[in-house]
């Protein structure tokens, strides 16, 4: 239940955050470079439209093609709302290689947060209860980025 409880504020602050572009730009974390971004950035967002696709599958009978649009577009949200504690996450991870990091390396790290996160209970819930935000034009540009080039603050 604190799960469930934990997964609709996350949502919550990522859709306050899908209504403006501002980001704060934390002070802890070092500038990767954009190839070892870009890698991260696909495998987190290769991990969650899995989940939406799985989620789409069970319960997906329902939810029309601009919902299905709109739960993408929040799954990139998501990701660039909690990017730089993903980013934490993986060079705290990669201390403990003692090598290196190889861009598969940040690869499968993001892969493996995007499993581990989970973000496909909150999509009945944002159905359920209408918090979808209204289609906007701004959408279909970040939509139509690749995910190695979604821009996110570190």
């Amino acid at each position: 239940m604190k799960l469930l409880v934990l997964c609709i504020f996350a949502m919550m602050a990522t859709l306050a955050m899908s209504r403006s572009w501002h980001y704060v730009e934390p002070k802890f974390l070092n500038k990767a470079s954009g190839k070892y971004r870009a890698a991260m950035k696909k495998g987190i967002l290769t991990g969650f439209h899995r989940q939406l696709d799985g989620w789409l599958v069970e319960n997906g009978k329902t939810v029309n093609n601009k919902q299905k649009k709109i739960l993408r577009f929040v799954n990139i949200r998501y990701m660039q709302t909690h990017w730089p504690s993903f980013f934490k996450f993986a060079l705290d991870r990669l201390k403990k290689l003692g090598r290196k990091p190889t861009v598969h390396d940040f690869f499968s790290i993001g892969a493996e947060i995007g499993r581990r996160v989970p973000i496909r209970f909150s999509y009945s819930v944002l159905i359920s209860k209408g918090l979808l935000p209204g289609w906007a034009d701004y959408m279909q540009d970040l939509l139509d980025t690749p995910p190695g080039k979604v821009k996110c603050r570190t």
